[in-house]
């Protein structure tokens, strides 16, 4: 995977499968955005126990469930990465998901550190 891939980029839309989604606990960053549940195909969620968060990994044939966030400007992303430890936790890259419609769309996720696989898969 290269995880370089976004810089390049512009994309104002967020993938989000753990704490940021909907109802969840850091949802608030995102109050008067508008979202959709997605799907994101071929990557599969983990949530050790032991860690109180959950994070990604590819995997064919596997779904993971969650909201795509639109409008998601670039200090809104900025504030993200770091909540979200972009760089040492995590690397935020540009994925393909799933709309509850249908449709796809592009969206940037956040996707583990080699860190996080190592010590917890």
């Amino acid at each position: 995977m290269d995880q370089n891939n976004y810089k390049n980029i512009k994309c104002d839309r967020l993938f989000v499968y753990g704490t940021l989604q909907h109802g969840q606990s850091r949802n608030y960053i995102f109050r008067g955005l508008k979202y959709k549940k997605a799907t994101l195909l071929n990557y599969k969620k983990l949530e050790p126990s032991s860690l109180g968060f959950p994070f990604i990994i590819q995997e064919d044939n596997s779904i993971v469930k969650g909201e795509v966030y639109f409008g998601v400007g670039q200090i809104l992303i900025n504030q993200i990465d770091m909540i979200e430890g972009e760089g040492e936790l995590y690397h935020r890259i540009l994925v393909k998901v799933k709309l509850e419609d249908g449709r796809e769309t592009e969206a940037y996720t956040y996707y583990p550190s080699e860190i996080l696989i190592n010590n917890y898969t």
